[in-house]
């Protein structure tokens, strides 16, 4: 437990960062700057009865501005006195003459009609600042606030009901209708049937509206002017709705791809930027869990993925690159960077969408890496915030409609009398996990919730439970990544499930810890405290901020709850997913996974062309050294070497499409010259294996010659395996290392080998002439200082590419 202490000091700053860019202001005491009409406003109502609903308004004290030079976001006025006042006569009643603002800053009062036809005005005042509300007596509207598809007849016709004093209906009075505002501007084709209506005997007009093409509020302009009667009313605002579902579809998903995209695109200039190094750190700096951490936090924030860090992860582990417990650090540390792309997002920068498209783009035409990476990273920022208004603006559009807002209260996780419905909240945490499971993207499902509640769909309440599904989600990639890896890849991605499920679990449980009094959940109430606006008040204020500041602490408390037990996670990943050998744990080199990250990907396949040298050299050596000198045919040993040589050949085959595979990344220049240096090594290192069954095919001829080889012969062979022997160590360490001594040590070795073939034919041919040496057996003699040459020329190859491969590997670590 102790061991915490080391890596709070660097959760202190990350959460003092954040609180510093989030918390500007306070509920403020006795200051108004604005009262804000909430709902009640032009009313309509018969005379003595009371309007439909109460009159609810919002006191908002002066704003401070933003940390970047915005307005800020104006706190509640608290605990100010407001005076109702009836305007010149007016007889509307009220349920109270005064009240006090409430720690939101709401007031609520019922209105009553009275007998006096026509507009009726009430002043609101509140410290220094008065607004005039307008009541509306002696006529009753129905038919407001339908909804129905475009291109239709709304369901039910607008009525109007007029009425004199005494409450009798009045007949032959015009009533004038008008479309006010639709969606499309004055080029609407939304239609009224009548325009103009006399009221009948019953004092009723009707008129019905055709919605035009596209999805919005359609408001109609009700107006009566009956000079006969000295009965006139201006105009009444009147609401219907329009919906377009496909086209609302469309646009949604349009944004939303346009949001991915952008998310995308600017990941890929931050690596550019960045350079391969920056995920490297996952390989190199995870001495212990808090680097570990560290380096997950760092990565996920530049590549914008905790799925794609954690594929990674998966990739190394599979590898052999990285342990369970180094693993486990770096996802707890991915969890924490997935939350900087909500952050960005949770801060008003729609304004700056285009500019940054514009100037992005023009950066890219830059003929520089570095220079095209911060093009690619601009251009990735403007597109992903344009993609969010674009969600955002049709979603706000949503906002008022009856159906959508029912759909959205069917998991609507509000707190009743202090408690937050289990069953709602449930929903909620399964439906955030279902959209990121399909998606596969935490941060663009994050981006929908943030895009639903700016348009008023969902609360905090809800978001937060939908917010903490999209972490259990997101843990679907690195099952999917993990199902054809080893056991400790497999591990790790349960490690994954188990840290974010935990996490979830432990935040289900705060959700039933009340505040003190407050009876708001404690975990609800602190991000509260410590964001920018009141995000409980009548109107959530900058509830954006306080759901991507949720999401942020979520994980940042989850690790420090999580990270002291990291041994017993492992312990528990180890129950569930058993490795009963360590020995039967078998590491990939050639990596899928790796393949997004060429620098690595290409370390792996020099390990694999090394490993595939050693091993070729080692069939060689056998066949050389236990074979053909000892003149030794053992049917089981040439059908072990065969089986060998088929398994280089299929490695072979194996890092040329995994070279190919690097290709089609995106690769520095260095990269690229190095990709077709690998493949002549890789066709090198299986030549020499090949050679195995000649040299078995000349033992089988040596054993069956009437006479053996020389004793001459015998010496020349065992001193020309000696400098081969000596040849392929060398090769080997060049591909391991730097050192120049080796390389120069191979092809010195192979020029010794080349001159030696040269004398020892002589040799032979002086051997022939006298006598000494059989005929048959001279020809197998000359045929195997053939293959030694041709093997020792294949590891010269290998060796002069040696010096370019170091120098490129150096360059890429």
């Amino acid at each position: 437990m102790k061991n915490l202490f080391k890596i709070l000091p660097l959760l202190f700053v990350i959460v003092l960062s954040l609180t510093a860019c989030s918390r500007s202001d306070s509920a403020q005491t006795g200051q108004v700057d604005k009262i804000k009409i909430l709902q009640g406003d032009e009313q309509c109502a018969l005379p003595g009865e009371a309007f439909r609903k109460p009159l609810r308004l919002e006191l908002l004290g002066p704003g401070e501005p933003g940390l970047l030079g915005g307005e800020g976001e104006p706190p509640p006025a608290v605990g100010v006195k407001v005076l109702f006042v009836p305007v010149d006569g007016s007889d509307l009643k009220l349920s109270a003459d005064s009240t006090v603002s409430d720690a939101g800053g709401g007031v609520s009062v019922k209105v009553i009609a009275g007998r006096k036809i026509g507009d009726q005005y009430l002043r609101v005042i509140a410290a220094d600042k008065s607004i005039l509300v307008r009541f509306i007596t002696g006529i009753s509207i129905a038919g407001a606030d339908q909804e129905c598809s475009t291109e239709q007849l709304m369901h039910e016709p607008l009525t109007v009901r007029i009425v004199n004093a005494a409450g009798r209906p009045l007949s032959g009075v015009p009533v004038y209708f008008r479309i006010n505002s639709a969606p499309g501007g004055k080029k609407t084709d939304a239609r009224l049937q009548k325009t103009c209506v006399l009221t009948d005997p019953e004092g009723i007009a009707e008129t019905n509206l055709k919605v035009g093409k596209k999805t919005g509020e359609y408001n109609i302009n009700v107006e009566v002017a009956d000079g006969r009667n000295n009965y006139n009313i201006r105009g009444i605002n009147v609401r219907e709705l329009g919906l377009n579902s496909w086209a609302v579809i469309i646009t949604v998903l349009g944004g939303l791809a346009i949001f991915i995209f952008g998310m995308k695109q600017m990941s890929d200039g931050l690596q550019k930027v960045a350079g391969e190094k920056v995920k490297k750190i996952l390989h190199f700096f995870t001495s212990n869990r808090f680097i570990a951490v560290l380096a997950g936090a760092v990565i996920t924030a530049v590549i914008q993925s905790s799925s794609a860090t954690t594929v990674m992860v998966i990739g190394f582990v599979n590898a052999g690159l990285l342990n369970l417990f180094q693993a486990i650090g770096i996802i707890f540390g991915a969890n924490i960077g997935t939350t900087v792309t909500a952050q960005i997002i949770s801060f008003n920068l729609y304004g700056l969408a285009l500019p940054a498209i514009a100037v992005g783009l023009v950066v890219m035409f830059f003929n520089h890496r570095l220079a095209k990476g911060w093009g690619e990273t601009l251009l990735g920022f403007g597109l992903l915030f344009f993609g969010m208004s674009i969600m955002s603006h049709e979603l706000k559009t949503l906002g008022v409609f009856p159906s959508f807002i029912r759909f959205f209260q069917t998991f609507d996780c509000t707190s009743i009398d202090g408690i937050m419905p289990l069953g709602a909240v449930l929903g909620a945490i399964g439906i955030g996990t279902l959209v990121t499971v399909i998606i596969q993207s935490s941060s663009a499902s994050t981006g929908i919730i943030l895009a639903l509640a700016g348009s008023g769909l969902i609360n905090f309440y809800t978001a937060v439970p939908l917010v903490i599904g999209t972490n259990i989600g997101t843990t679907i990639t690195a099952i999917f990544a993990s199902l054809a890896a080893n056991r400790r890849a497999k591990q790790a991605a349960f490690a994954h499930c188990f840290f974010n499920i935990t996490g979830a679990v432990v935040m289900l449980a705060l959700f039933y810890v009340p505040w003190k009094q407050t009876q708001i959940p404690v975990f609800l109430y602190f991000i509260n405290h410590i964001t920018s606006g009141d995000v409980f008040a009548a109107v959530p204020q900058n509830i954006v901020r306080h759901i991507a500041m949720a999401h942020t602490f979520f994980n940042v408390l989850n690790v420090i709850l999580l990270l002291p037990f990291i041994g017993i996670i492992a312990r528990v990943c180890a129950f569930f997913i058993p490795v009963r050998d360590e020995k039967s744990i078998v590491t990939q080199a050639l990596e899928p996974h790796l393949l997004n990250t060429p620098s690595i990907a290409l370390e792996q396949a020099v390990q694999s062309i090394r490993y595939m040298v050693k091993e070729a050299w080692a069939m060689v050596d056998c066949a050389i050294a236990d074979c053909f000198i000892k003149v030794r045919v053992n049917e089981d040993e040439f059908e072990s070497l065969g089986i060998r040589e088929e398994k280089i050949d299929r490695l072979q085959g194996e890092i040329t499409e995994y070279l190919v595979q690097i290709t089609r990344r995106e690769l520095s220049d260095e990269q690229a010259e190095l990709v077709p240096l690998l493949m002549h090594c890789t066709n090198d290192a299986e030549r020499i294996a090949d050679h195995t069954a000649n040299i078995l095919t000349l033992t089988r001829r040596l054993a069956v010659s009437s006479s053996g080889l020389s004793k001459e012969g015998q010496e020349e062979v065992n001193i020309l395996w000696g400098i081969l022997k000596n040849q392929a160590h060398n090769v080997v360490n060049a591909l391991h290392g730097t050192d120049s001594d080796k390389i120069s040590g191979a092809i010195r070795d192979e020029n010794k080998i080349n001159k030696l073939v040269d004398e020892y034919e002589n040799n032979h041919i002086d051997r022939l002439r006298d006598g000494k040496c059989d005929a048959t057996v001279g020809v197998i003699f000359i045929e195997m200082l053939a293959e030694i040459e041709k093997i020792g020329d294949h590891l010269c190859n290998i060796a002069e590419r040696a010096p370019q491969i170091q120098r490129q590997y150096v360059s890429l670590g």
